[in-house]
Parts: structure tokens; sequence; C-alpha cells
């Protein structure tokens, strides 16, 4: 996280599209290693390319198959204590990239993303 977020501040990313997109990466990475997990530590690899107004990124994982566009929802209109535990994160990250695609391949996950910025121009 520390790598993306100094990535993010040297390529110029207005912080609230750093900020969101570093919170996307946590939540991915996060249940990854939380639900992804078969014996051992399921090897994660992230990538970040800024340019034109806009982060692209990717995580590949070999853990357990897991489609997050799938995932339901979470009913964010009941109350925080009648809400069951689980789906916010990805609700999170859903609502604020701009385009999700996954796919599995040969074994892995791979999520890819993208989050469009404003570009400021200079006189």
């Amino acid at each position: 996280m520390d790598g993306a977020e100094t990535f993010l501040a040297m390529a110029g990313v207005p912080d609230r599209a750093a900020a969101q997109t570093l919170v996307a990466l946590d939540e991915v990475v996060s249940n990854i290693f939380m639900h992804g997990v078969r014996e051992g530590e399921p090897t994660v690899r992230v990538h970040l390319k800024v340019g034109e107004g806009r982060i692209s990124g990717a995580i590949d994982d070999d853990g357990i198959a897991f489609d997050p566009l799938n995932a339901p929802a979470p009913d964010t209109t009941l109350p925080a204590e009648e809400r069951p535990i689980g789906g916010l994160g990805l609700h999170i990250v859903r609502k604020t990239m701009d385009h999700i695609r996954y796919d599995r391949d040969h074994g892995r996950n791979r999520l890819r993303f993208h989050k469009t910025f404003g570009v400021e121009t200079r006189d």
C-alpha cells in the first residue's frame, strides 16, 4: 500500500482519486488474504498505471476463484446494527471505480479497474 500511495502521489494523481484507488486496493487485497487462501498465503500482484487523467490497475492472485462483481450488494437501507457483516468493502469498490472487470485464467483471479480524474492544465 505504501508503494501504491507513493506511486500515485509521484504521478500527480489528485488526492480524492488517489484515496479512492487506495481504498479499493486495500479492500480487494484484504479480501484475497482473508477469503482466498487455500494453503499458505496467496500470491498477489498489483499493477498501476497513470496517464491522461486515468488510473488503470490490475490485481492478480492465485487464490480461490471469486468474482467480486457477482457478490450481492449490501442492503444499505438497513440500520448498521441490522446489516450482516461483509460486502460493504466490495460495494465501495464498485461505487468508486469507473470500470471494473473480472476474469479467471489459468488458475488466477484478475480484477482490472480504472478511475478517471480531472487533469489540471497549466497556462
